[in-house]
């Protein structure tokens, strides 16, 4: 029985199951989804931090002290790169949409070479940073800009289902090469500077495979956002982002509750490589099986489950259910760190990675259910961008305290993830309440919203 549930699981990802007109682009993006994870797993802030935190310990001219703040921001750069989405939004706007995914992608390839000849110096702690930051950016356009894309492509009773999909593939593989990079790294600590020039090989066949993708709708898509005004184009000033939806009562209030929520995940993540090694003295491969492989590992076992809720309801009752599990990751994190018991944070590594797998759907696919026609990719910059300001708070605010709580007490630094705590629980709540007052706060259903989906077309029609 086994064996056929994981036949069948396996067959569920072959074309032939999608439906014909989107089938073709299923195939490619599938593919690129495995292929760019050889070098997008490096570029993890739970991978990067934990090799930085143990490769450049003890280096001459990096003090221990200066060591974890840069291992915090590296922690929190995914979150804190999204602040660029309002400049990857309206330079994109009127743009072919694939061959401006392929440009950012080939860039975020470039970048895992930067980071395999860095030398281990303060200089070198510097390339990666930067190196890091750059492909994380490029990576937040690129997520902007693949939403408008699923949406022309995928039907909406299928679309998260499909897309969970790319995110299974691509989650396992992170997973896989992390566990993979952490014991080669144990064995020797200049493994990166050959695992990583051959994964950017691998990485550009799936940068090839997103080059043959087409878009229904294209070029009507383009010439819509070309004929757009003044007011409702998008613009190099992030305030007329949001402005774009400062009369979207509902819109705001589910980004002030995801604000919350993603706080409290970012600045527990920022701080997550440090305690493991100064608390538990961690090793590569034990540091990457707990901040990385394992959550990762989950997530292929639960995004079809996710996918199945997120196809059915609307983001709002989606998240009232989704965020109480991140809740109870994070009260693991904080017993764990605290009391010192490892099995607490291998806790919070399971429920992190339940919490992922429906995560990475919302995140990507929940502002589709507010954006209007035509301006997803102006509501999907608020919420990217969004991100990226909670990624600065976090990075900033969560190592600040850490340092200065263990200043006063060995372990006390633990005291910061209930803070982490209290902001998530805070978060969740908030969704409990907007799904309990949509009709109120005008919030459309699935059905209502359907109605506005443009009919079937051709490719670049």
């Amino acid at each position: 029985m086994a064996t056929g549930a994981f036949h069948h699981t396996l067959g569920s990802y072959r074309p032939t199951r999608v439906p014909a007109i989107a089938r073709r682009n299923y195939a490619r993006e599938l593919t690129a989804a495995f292929f760019l994870p050889f070098v997008l797993a490096v570029f993890e802030g739970s991978v990067i931090s934990v090799l930085v935190r143990l490769a450049f310990e003890g280096q001459a001219g990096v003090e221990p002290r200066l060591l974890n703040y840069v291992v915090g921001t590296l922690a929190i750069i995914p979150a804190l790169a999204n602040i660029t989405s309002f400049v990857w939004v309206k330079l994109s706007h009127g743009v072919d949409k694939v061959r401006f995914i392929v440009l950012l992608q080939t860039i975020v390839v470039s970048m895992a070479i930067v980071i395999a000849f860095a030398p281990r110096n303060l200089v070198g702690l510097f390339m990666i940073v930067a190196a890091v930051f750059t492909a994380k950016a490029c990576w937040a356009g690129i997520l902007s800009v693949r939403s408008t894309v699923w949406k022309l492509n995928y039907p909406q009773a299928r679309r998260a289902s499909l897309t969970g999909k790319f995110a299974t593939v691509q989650v396992t593989m992170i997973a896989v090469l992390s566990l993979g990079l952490g014991m080669a790294m144990d064995a020797d600590p200049r493994a990166f500077r050959v695992l990583l020039p051959i994964g950017a090989v691998l990485a550009f066949c799936g940068v090839w495979q997103w080059r043959k993708v087409r878009v229904r709708t294209h070029r009507r898509l383009l010439s819509r956002e070309r004929a757009a005004d003044a007011l409702n184009a998008p613009s190099f000033n992030p305030a007329k982002l949001l402005g774009v939806v400062r009369h979207d009562r509902a819109y705001d209030m589910f980004m002030a509750s995801q604000f919350l929520l993603g706080l409290g995940n970012i600045m527990a993540s920022s701080l997550l490589a440090i305690t493991l090694r100064e608390r538990f003295e961690a090793n590569y491969l034990l540091s990457l099986l707990l901040s990385t492989a394992l959550p990762l590992i989950m997530m292929p076992v639960t995004i079809p489950l996710w996918a199945r809720l997120l196809d059915r309801t609307h983001i709002v009752h989606f998240r009232a259910i989704h965020s109480w599990v991140f809740v109870a990751a994070l009260a693991c994190l904080f017993l764990g760190a605290r009391f010192g018991v490892l099995p607490l944070l291998v806790g919070y590594s399971v429920f992190t990675g339940i919490a992922f797998g429906g995560g990475v759907l919302a995140w990507t696919l929940g502002h589709l259910d507010f954006a209007p026609r035509h301006k997803e990719s102006l509501y999907g910059g608020v919420h990217v961008t969004l991100t990226g300001v909670r990624g600065l708070i976090a990075g900033v605010a969560g190592v600040t305290l850490y340092e200065g709580l263990e200043t006063l007490e060995r372990g006390g630094g633990s005291y910061v993830f209930a803070g982490c705590l209290a902001l998530a629980t805070a978060g969740a709540l908030g969704f409990v309440v907007m799904s309990r007052r949509m009709h109120a706060l005008g919030i459309r259903t699935r059905a209502e919203r359907t109605r506005e989906v443009d009919p079937p077309g051709r490719a670049n029609a």
